[in-house]
């Protein structure tokens, strides 16, 4: 169904506009369609399960870093945010920036890295760091294989 929708639009176009459309953007328009169509009629939905979530000092005497990167596209045009909070979760210092056009991954990274700047020209030495990207922080506290 979805190959014969775009190859009567194609030649319509053809027809009526003297418009040539690429059999490459053809084929990828009727394959999109059709996964369009697959996913509309399926009666399988993946529905992530809740995650109950809260923010956490460790009773700990030391600083949370919170960050949170993000980014509009992978990649695209990115930005940062975070705060230090204190053991009792009062708010200490704050930061956000852009990052330009860059991978989320990146911007993840980018954003611990400017946390822990902050951290050190605040002079503090005792520091937990909070993302919700667990990638970012495995890379940042695990060796890395070569």
């Amino acid at each position: 169904m979805a190959a014969v929708w775009w190859i009567w639009r194609a030649r319509i176009a053809l027809c009526l506009n003297s418009e040539s459309i690429p059999l490459c953007s053809l084929k990828l328009r009727i394959m999109d369609y059709t996964l369009l169509i697959e996913n509309c009629h399926s009666n399988h939905h993946d529905t992530p399960s809740a995650k109950l979530v809260k923010w956490n000092a460790l009773e700990g005497t030391g600083m949370i870093l919170n960050v949170d990167g993000s980014s509009i596209d992978n990649p695209g045009i990115s930005g940062f945010r975070g705060l230090i909070r204190n053991a009792d979760g009062a708010w200490v210092h704050g930061f956000f920036g852009n990052l330009g056009v860059t991978k989320i991954l990146h911007t993840k990274l980018m954003t611990i890295y400017k946390g822990l700047l902050l951290a050190w020209e605040l002079n503090i030495k005792d520091l937990w760091c909070y993302s919700d990207s667990e990638m970012a922080i495995k890379l940042t506290t695990e060796p890395v294989d070569e």
